[in-house]
């Protein structure tokens, strides 16, 4: 899918394309200030333009789909999504501004800044935005992040016999580690860099991860194949580490196709840093209020919830999740060292780091 295959060192090419050259106004949605339009009036335009289109929000990723069930059952509006990149959303909104076609996007937390810069976003603030934190959002209410991940082991226990809570424990098994593509993946790249934290290092001294990396490498331990729905149910990995919302998803569907296969998530007790992903209105969008709707049902309490059904965690913690769904969930306590991150220039200068030393360090030792 390729909402898990965002990586953040596209910020830097798509900056570099001539994206950010200026453009006149060529959509009726650029005369809309939602900013200034009360909540009922865009309800009342959003039932006539009858319809949202996003990018980037599937049905399988952290339960978009009971999202835009509920919408539709709720608000009446048809959706249709496609799914891509957080660069590839940025450049579509860009591309198509003299014939918009996509209304609202969902992207990795360092492009809520570029999509800012590259000036293809509009603001809008939900009600519920005094209960967003500060760092979670854009004061002009250009972006904001809607639901959080934190970096966590799956581990094959059919596999491994001992227990993987930790870096440390990784290191210290026979376990092989499945990153995914380190050279583009976010995720993969927020693997690294939670392994920094892990070691003594930070997103300014990666150096930690990539001894520690060295040592598995030498050990044959880094599985270099992907880390697919398709692979876990065949037992061909032994820990993949990822996002917590993903693992606990393949988590069951695992369960399901393989129930000999037992599976445990855990949150890295050492090193799990903790990124969102960021709702974004296109400046050109065709359907503007159904759009500024959309935002205003995925941040209520309604919304959030439908994330953590997902088991993605919600930006907003004044919203209490029913007793059943936070049984399914990894505790509360295993993410009390989490490393939010929350400084988006230094994290994307990390990730970029992250891959061209990966490409030059890493990648020689085990053959890639």
């Amino acid at each position: 899918m390729k909402k898990k295959f965002v990586s953040t060192l596209l910020i830097i090419s798509i900056l570099s394309t001539g994206l950010l050259s200026g453009c006149g106004k060529s959509s009726s949605s650029e005369s809309v200030d939602l900013t200034s339009v009360s909540l009922d009036t865009i309800k009342e335009k959003a039932k006539e333009e009858g319809t949202i289109s996003s990018v980037g929000m599937p049905d399988d990723w952290a339960n978009w789909k009971g999202s835009w069930e509920n919408i539709t059952s709720t608000y009446g509006l048809e959706h249709d999504d496609t799914d891509m990149t957080s660069s590839e959303e940025l450049s579509i909104f860009e591309s198509e501004k003299d014939s918009p076609t996509k209304d609202i996007g969902d992207v990795g937390q360092a492009f809520g800044p570029t999509a800012v810069d590259m000036d293809v976003v509009q603001p809008y603030k939900a009600s519920t935005w005094d209960s967003i934190p500060d760092w979670a959002k854009d004061p002009d209410g250009k972006w904001t992040i809607s639901y959080l991940g934190t970096m966590s082991a799956l581990v094959n226990t059919n596999n491994v016999s001992d227990p993987i809570t930790s870096w440390e424990d990784l290191k210290n098994s026979d376990a092989k580690v499945t990153l995914g593509d380190v050279l583009r993946g976010a995720s993969s790249q927020m693997a690294v860099l939670s392994c920094a934290y892990a070691m003594g290092g930070d997103a300014e001294n990666l150096d930690p991860a990539f001894d520690y990396f060295k040592e598995l490498a030498s050990e044959g331990r880094i599985d270099v194949a992907d880390g697919s729905v398709e692979r876990l149910n065949r037992g061909e990995i032994d820990v993949l580490v990822t996002w917590d919302y993903l693992s606990l998803q393949y988590r069951d569907i695992v369960a399901d196709n393989n129930p000999d296969l037992n599976m445990e998530c855990h949150v890295m007790q050492d090193g799990a840093v903790q990124s969102g992903y960021c709702l974004v209105i296109n400046k050109y969008a065709p359907h503007p209020y159904s759009a500024a709707l959309t935002v205003e049902y995925l941040l209520s309490d309604e919304g959030q919830i439908d994330r953590a059904r997902g088991y993605a965690r919600p930006i907003r913690e004044d919203v209490v999740l029913p007793d059943d769904l936070k049984a399914k969930m990894i505790s509360d306590d295993e993410y009390t060292n989490t490393i939010p991150l929350t400084d988006n220039d230094t994290v994307t200068k990390a990730c970029s780091e992250i891959a061209n030393r990966w490409e030059e360090e890493i990648i020689p030792l085990i053959g890639e």
